[in-house]
């Protein structure tokens, strides 16, 4: 579904992408891991077209999406739940979903998109009258992801879903992603939170210091004596 290959990025002259390659195939949660400042959200502006490569190529569904403008990805079904929610605060549960739904396609279903996203969210519907900036921080990341899904995706990239989230609220997000992946929606999960990601997802790849450093399976990660002594204390 996603083909990211030898893919560089700068901010003006400072490079912060080196040749990094990953693929999502479809039905999968792929999970990109590394630290703070290692390059993930660089990536993810990348695939959307926030930020134009420097160098490689990336292809969703076959087709060249490097140098498109970021409306046009969308279209073409990948849409993002960015860090730090973004959500408008002062804007109603429902009007924030109603803008995720903003293409020709989302718009037409609008309706029964909502009435999925209640079902995976019902908080959602019972707070939808309710201004954004009165949920706590866990229903204001379920509201971010909602808004996501309105724009019906093939692919949902999830930047740091579980930033600032107590335990319990995190293990409810998770969950909630697993149940979109059931659905039919595949999943770029970019995460610091190692253990709670290789737990959902299918494969992973770890960034550092803007190039991918480590790829393989869940559990050959989990096994992997770098990712037990940088990321999991042990």
């Amino acid at each position: 579904m996603l083909d990211i290959d030898s893919v560089g990025a700068s901010y003006g002259n400072v490079q912060i992408l080196w040749n990094v390659s990953l693929s999502v195939k479809k039905g999968e949660i792929v999970t990109v891991l590394g630290p703070n400042g290692a390059g993930k959200t660089t990536l993810v502006k990348t695939i959307l077209g926030l930020l134009h490569a420097s160098s490689g190529s990336i292809e969703f569904l076959g087709k060249r999406i490097d140098g498109l403008p970021t409306y046009r990805i969308v279209d073409m079904g990948i849409a993002l739940v960015p860090e730090g929610r973004e959500i408008f605060p002062r804007m109603t549960v429902h009007e924030n979903l109603l803008l995720g739904a903003q293409s020709k396609e989302a718009k037409k279903t609008k309706d029964d998109s909502l009435e999925r996203i209640f079902q995976i969210f019902p908080v959602l519907k019972e707070r939808r009258k309710q201004l954004a900036q009165t949920l706590s921080g866990g229903e204001q990341q379920m509201l971010a992801i909602a808004r996501g899904l309105m724009s019906k995706p093939k692919l949902l990239i999830m930047d740091e879903p579980s930033l600032g989230l107590a335990p319990i609220l995190v293990q409810k997000i998770f969950k909630a992603m697993q149940e979109i992946n059931e659905k039919g929606v595949t999943i770029l999960l970019v995460e610091q939170n190692v253990h709670r990601a290789l737990e959902i997802a299918s494969r992973g790849y770890i960034i550092e210091a803007g190039k991918m450093v480590l790829a393989g399976e869940w559990d050959e990660l989990l096994a992997n004596e770098h990712v037990k002594k940088a990321y999991l204390g042990l």
